[in-house]
């Protein structure tokens, strides 16, 4: 009986294990690198919160966001009721259904609402953390015109006394004062703490000369401080806002963006106007049938304003970062191991593990670099560091100088490219998919004419002719 000659050599098969542990290697140490990446990424939440703390020490001395709701007609009065109390009947307790007074509030919002004001924004600082600050003075007009007979409330039982005109502001430590302006109808009233009026409405003044049918027009100035963002909830039935400010990057946020609006070096200009049809709640309402927190929550849904927003954002940056960082493990370790199979270079693992510390490391010193430059500063500084190291580091095994340029440019333009994806949030989908198929497809090019066969150690036309045999 003839032996059947092994498909494979000794040194054929130790090829192939080599290959098969090469990159089962390569593949557990990208796995592995996911830990500084998990630990880069709670440095930045550490940081992140550092950073919340710092504008929350600032904010609760200076005031913090606002949101200012009103001003809202308030006006108690009573109904007629049917309530059941027991008596005693004939010597037997009985119940008895009779007819009492009870209290409610009714509320009504302006008819129409003007404001206008300025805001004066400036930067507070506190460790190494920039907090954006504000001042303003808002002028606030319009009139009340309640409808008692279409809220089934009896003229005669209403507590003209106890009428007051009330303002919400989210935090009052921001308050420096709010006058309620003398006009023809209304008399010149100073605000103070409500009292029997929901917390949404800490402020109120009383007004003067009131009485059914009549037409209520208010004027009110406020001088505010806040932090970050300024929110006006619209509670006119049209309502128009008009806000300007010497700040040169708004960002206006809200269920309305404005009508009209005018961005600049210089600062901006933004108003607004809404009306009653699309904030979601009602004109008016009474505490007897309405839940007071279901009108505040669509009330809050229903705010507009604008957020003082820095332009320079560090921290987002980095964390967007971090979600491309086993690209740059995959694309180096992919050059390197087609280097090392083709070449007949021998890389350590050791020097793969040192490559990809190089690269976590980018992170850390991005991070870093943000707390004190600019965003693009930093990142080109981290980047240049980065691939400088690598590509010195990478020449002392790669034997040749092209190879360590291939290595150096493809680096750096992975990190350019990169920096864009990060800058460009709406189309960093499509951008970064389409790196993805441009990297695929040189990778394809560059390996079209390898025989991988051969690197096995193994001809094809030699694989055939064993097969034959064996059969």
């Amino acid at each position: 009986m003839n032996s059947v000659p092994p498909v494979l050599g000794s040194s054929a098969a130790k090829r192939r294990r080599f290959l098969f542990f090469k990159l089962a290697g390569i593949c557990l140490l990208v796995a592995l690198l996911h830990i500084p990446l998990l630990l880069s990424r709670g440095i930045l939440k550490e940081r992140q919160r550092y950073q919340a703390e710092a504008t929350e020490t600032v904010s609760a001395v200076w005031g913090r966001q606002q949101v200012l709701t009103g001003p809202v007609l308030t006006v108690p009065y009573v109904y007629k009721a049917q309530a059941i109390r027991q008596k005693v009947v004939n010597g037997k307790v009985a119940q008895v259904e009779e007819t009492v007074l009870s209290s409610a509030t009714a509320y009504f919002l302006p008819e129409d609402l003007t404001m206008n004001g300025d805001v004066v924004p400036e930067v507070r600082r506190r460790g190494i953390y920039n907090t954006v600050v504000f001042s303003t003075k808002l002028n606030l007009a319009g009139h009340f015109q309640p409808d008692f007979v279409a809220a089934g409330i009896e003229a005669e039982r209403i507590d003209w006394e106890k009428a007051r005109v009330a303002l919400g502001i989210s935090d009052l430590h921001g308050v420096r004062s709010v006058v309620l302006v003398k006009t023809s109808e209304v008399e010149e009233s100073g605000f103070g703490s409500s009292e029997g009026i929901p917390d949404a409405f800490p402020l109120s003044a009383k007004l003067g000369n009131v009485s059914a049918g009549t037409r209520r027009n208010f004027s009110i100035e406020i001088s505010l401080q806040g932090s970050e963002r300024l929110e006006i909830v619209p509670v006119g039935k049209i309502t128009n806002a008009l806000l300007r400010s010497a700040w040169p990057d708004p960002s206006f946020i809200g269920a309305s963006l404005p009508m009209t609006r005018e961005v600049s070096a210089r600062g901006f200009s933004a108003e607004w106007q809404a009306s009653h049809f699309s904030r979601g709640f009602p004109q008016s309402w009474t505490d007897r049938s309405t839940e007071i927190g279901s009108i505040l929550s669509k009330m809050n849904a229903a705010s507009f304003g604008v957020k003082f927003a820095q332009p320079l954002e560090g921290y987002g940056m980095v964390e967007r970062a971090l979600k491309y960082g086993v690209l740059f493990f995959v694309l180096i370790f992919t050059v390197f191991f087609l280097f090392e199979t083709t070449a007949g270079l021998r890389i350590h693992p050791l020097q793969y593990a040192l490559v990809g510390a190089a690269l976590c490391l980018f992170f850390i010193a991005f991070l870093a670099l943000s707390e004190f430059w600019t965003t693009g500063r930093a990142y080109s500084v981290a980047a240049a560091a980065c691939t400088v190291m690598i590509a010195l580091y990478a020449w002392s095994f790669l034997k040749a100088g092209w190879r360590t340029l291939v290595i150096a440019s493809g680096l750096g333009a992975t990190y350019g490219y990169l920096y864009f994806v990060l800058k460009s949030r709406d189309y960093a989908l499509v951008a970064g998919t389409a790196a993805l198929f441009a990297t695929l497809a040189l990778l394809m090019y560059c390996t079209r004419r390898i025989n991988w066969f051969d690197l096995d150690g193994v001809d094809s036309a030699t694989s055939m002719d064993r097969a034959k045999t064996i059969t």
